[in-house]
């Protein structure tokens, strides 16, 4: 990714303008880069795209989390944190994202959805109980008569993915 994308949207998603990154050397083409957050260190690798060239744009990669009290140990094969794939799931652990929908709106299951046609809501009709990020627990409607199935509790309190859901009002 580019380093000003990247930077930019770590911005935009911690809603400041002024970031406070420290950086170290490593190695002759590149440097790390380190960022406090609440109780989290998020680092990543900073790269030029074409060693070679001095002017070439920057490239971020190997995209890393860990608390701010956790250590190393060698000694013990012990390296705390996570690794990750892209700077979006860097920035999802940092701030999660906002709910798509928000507790109390109406929502669909997508008829044309393969995994809701399998799992049974394809079509059904349920009210956000609870959200966050990318899932959410619904209270379906149940039958001819309208009633509430109460899905947050019990042994049935499972959370959906967002995208198998359309907004029917809220």
């Amino acid at each position: 990714m580019k380093y000003k994308s990247f930077i930019n949207k770590l911005k935009k998603r911690l809603g400041t303008k002024d970031l406070d990154i420290t950086t170290d050397e490593y190695g002759a083409n590149g440097r790390r880069e380190y960022l406090f957050y609440g109780d989290t260190v998020a680092r990543w690798h900073v790269e030029r795209s074409d060693y070679r060239d001095p002017e070439s744009e920057l490239r971020v990669s190997s995209f890393h989390t860990k608390g701010v009290n956790q250590e190393s140990d060698p000694h013990t094969d012990y390296f705390p944190g996570t690794y990750w794939n892209n700077a979006t799931q860097l920035i999802d652990r940092l701030v999660p994202p906002p709910p798509k929908f928000v507790p109390g709106v109406l929502v669909r299951g997508k008829s044309e959805n393969k995994r809701a046609k399998r799992m049974g809501y394809a079509g059904k009709t349920a009210l956000v109980t609870k959200a966050s990020g990318k899932y959410m627990c619904l209270q379906f409607v149940c039958g001819e008569d309208n009633e509430w199935l109460n899905s947050t509790t019990g042994w049935n309190g499972m959370s959906y993915s967002v995208r198998d859901f359309e907004l029917v009002s809220g």
